[in-house]
């Protein structure tokens, strides 16, 4: 029963379609962070279908495009695009570490936030477009799965930030057990993934590119702001994910 309103708590927080199951559970936060992966294969699931009949009303590109960037960003009700911005904001300042912090909190949106932002959907734009005839169906379950998996593992390894909602989760005991968990969630999407005739040496270069770049990112904005927060998960997956679309650009 906890994995099932595990699963369901992380539904109703990261993706804005009606939830099945409203359930909450505070001492099971952990477990929702592990089921980011699942959270990523429904989102997944869905821009494949969307991209299924986009392709079939004969709009140009550009338009489908368009339509795919707004729909993984629209599905979690811009959360990760406010985090990202919130991150941009506090970094770019060059302030004090403490002053970085309240601005992190800080509900103003400042002007990094939007040079930052609109970049950010310049290079999606971009790059989905560009990507347009290249992808196929397994390439958009991997993507948004590879992303929140190193999102989540993230949250459930490095030390938060004090005013971080996960502050106090972070000493629970077996949070091993929830990585491991967010570990094979993703094997199996990629299996899935294959079987669906994906190519395994294509979307295992989508799924490295995506989680060193999350990697990269996170420790950059771990650095930066003095500890890990949802904020700065956002910001992981958002910089992750255009690099995954960059990637199915070129390849």
């Amino acid at each position: 029963m906890k994995f099932v309103i595990g699963f369901f708590m992380a539904w109703g927080n990261f993706i804005t379609l009606p939830c099945p199951y409203k359930r909450w559970d505070s001492s099971l936060k952990n477990m929702m962070l592990a089921f980011l992966p699942s959270v990523g294969l429904v989102i997944g699931m869905l821009w494949a279908g969307l991209f299924w009949v986009l392709l079939r009303t004969g709009i140009s590109p550009l338009l489908i495009g368009f339509v795919m960037m707004f729909y993984i960003f629209a599905i979690c009700g811009f959360m990760h695009m406010d985090g990202f911005m919130d991150c941009n904001d506090a970094i770019m300042s060059r302030r004090p570490l403490e002053e970085r912090q309240r601005i992190l909190k800080d509900s103003t949106v400042g002007a990094f936030a939007v040079v930052t932002v609109v970049f950010l959907l310049l290079a999606w734009f971009a790059a989905m477009s560009t990507a347009i005839y290249r992808i196929g169906y397994a390439d958009l379950l991997i993507l948004p799965v590879a992303s929140r998996a190193i999102s989540g593992i993230s949250v459930l390894l490095y030390r938060p930030i004090g005013h971080s909602q996960y502050a106090e989760d972070y000493k629970a005991a077996g949070r091993w057990k929830y990585r491991l968990a967010v570990l094979a969630q993703t094997a199996v999407v990629y299996g899935i993934a294959v079987l669906l005739g994906g190519g395994w040496l294509k979307l295992l270069i989508i799924a490295a590119v995506v989680g060193a770049t999350g990697f990269l990112a996170c420790l950059y904005a771990r650095k930066q702001l003095g500890g890990m927060s949802g904020d700065i998960a956002g910001y992981t997956i958002c910089i992750s994910e255009l690099a995954g679309i960059f990637a199915l650009a070129v390849l």
